[in-house]
């Protein structure tokens, strides 16, 4: 564009010049040829920029990690003349899309329209803007532009893949004896406490039938509680200082995981408590599988950090401090691992946690010797690639 002012200017100029020394009809016809047909073609694109329509459409605004959906844009000329210069940005980047939704450049006939069509997989989880980011329109000579930004834009939701594990090989850990009874139990049928209104998940096995059939409404009988399971997932949000697609890759490896433990977890009727570090120590409990929804909503959209104060050692400190009274099965999922979490990973076995370290990272000779010698100070460790499949490292 601004080659283009340049040149105009420089006709301009010389067309001035041409009168200046010679003067006549044809001169003057000239000069009012390059000093109107700046001003027609500013006019006909502020019409086309007011006038123009488009409809952009997403078939799915909530999808799963790896799932595909559509996209749609039609751009309408809906005038007798041209839109000569049409630019259009799109939102999203190209880590998560590829390179399918780039700038593109293009000219509308009269009573035409130009239409995008794109069929993509959600290559990452998280939210993500999608569609128009911007419209721009420059004029014939090129020297003049107008730029249309939509209100408001279409967000894609990407979930992380939920795992189904089953005979877990950390059964036997989270499930520790010494610290639960098996996690099939969660209530004691021998001693009856209480008896209240039925309420959605609730089992129909603890219908009162003879009462509810009296009182005209479902009555539930509630036993008295026994001991859960109890399972910390202790999650690093510590972003690695790597390439931009690759730090995306690792994270969701480490998410994928968090999600598949706490649904499996969930499912056996054990407690969990979700622990990260984002601005403040944040604690989530969820005793049963209708709460696993406000984790799987959390981690779908949680950033990690490029800088943290509090590093894993110090989160791992903090929760085993805050439940010295209270033992529970940790399991720790990070990126990162060094002495010093190593050190706070084996306090925490001496003061009677089960620790299980869950290491996500692509090849890294010096820490994969450094997790060989963890059993020896009774810490179950595992490194997860994020080519790996998470099923067949942790099931029979």
């Amino acid at each position: 564009m601004k080659r283009n002012r340049i040149l105009y200017f420089s006709l301009f100029t010389l067309a001035l010049f041409f009168i200046y020394f010679y003067g006549g009809k044809i001169p003057y016809m000239f000069f009012y040829t390059i000093a109107i047909t700046p001003l027609v073609s500013i006019l006909l694109t502020t019409i086309a920029f007011f006038r123009f329509t488009y409809f952009e459409e997403i078939d799915k605004i909530s999808i799963v990690k790896g799932e595909e959906f559509n996209y749609n844009l039609n751009i309408c000329n809906e005038d007798f003349f041209l839109y000569p210069y049409i630019n259009v940005t799109f939102s999203t980047g190209n880590v998560f899309l590829g390179k399918q939704l780039e700038k593109e450049s293009f000219s509308l006939f009269p009573f035409s329209k130009k239409t995008f069509q794109f069929k993509a997989v959600a290559k990452y989880r998280g939210e993500y803007e999608i569609g128009i980011k911007s419209i721009e329109f420059e004029d014939y000579l090129g020297i003049f532009k107008l730029t249309h930004k939509p209100q408001s834009s279409k967000v894609v939701k990407v979930y992380p893949r939920i795992v189904e594990l089953s005979g877990v090989k950390l059964k036997p850990m989270l499930l520790s004896e010494s610290h639960s009874i098996p996690n099939t139990m969660s209530e004691s049928t021998n001693t009856m406490s209480d008896i209240r209104e039925y309420i959605y998940g609730d089992s129909i096995k603890k219908v009162h039938w003879k009462l509810s059939s009296k009182m005209n409404k479902l009555l539930v009988k509630k036993f008295d509680a026994t001991s859960k399971a109890n399972s910390a997932l202790i999650l690093d949000l510590t972003k690695l200082k790597c390439s931009p697609e690759e730090n995306l890759s690792i994270e969701d490896t480490l998410i994928e995981c968090v999600v598949s433990f706490a649904y499996y977890l969930l499912g056996g009727r054990s407690n969990v408590s979700l622990i990260y570090y984002k601005d403040k120590y944040t604690e989530i409990r969820a005793q049963n599988i209708l709460q696993f929804q406000d984790i799987y909503d959390l981690l779908a959209k949680i950033t990690f950090n490029n800088h943290n104060n509090i590093e894993v050692k110090d989160l791992l400190s903090m929760y085993v401090q805050n439940n010295s009274l209270k033992k529970s099965n940790i399991l720790l999922f990070t990126s990162s691992v060094n002495s010093d979490l190593i050190d706070e990973l084996y306090k925490a076995t001496l003061s009677g946690f089960d620790v299980n370290l869950l290491y996500v990272s692509n090849n890294n000779e010096e820490k994969t010797k450094m997790l060989k010698e963890l059993p020896e100070i009774g810490i179950t460790a595992y490194k997860i690639s994020v080519e790996d499949d998470i099923k067949e490292i942790f099931c029979f």
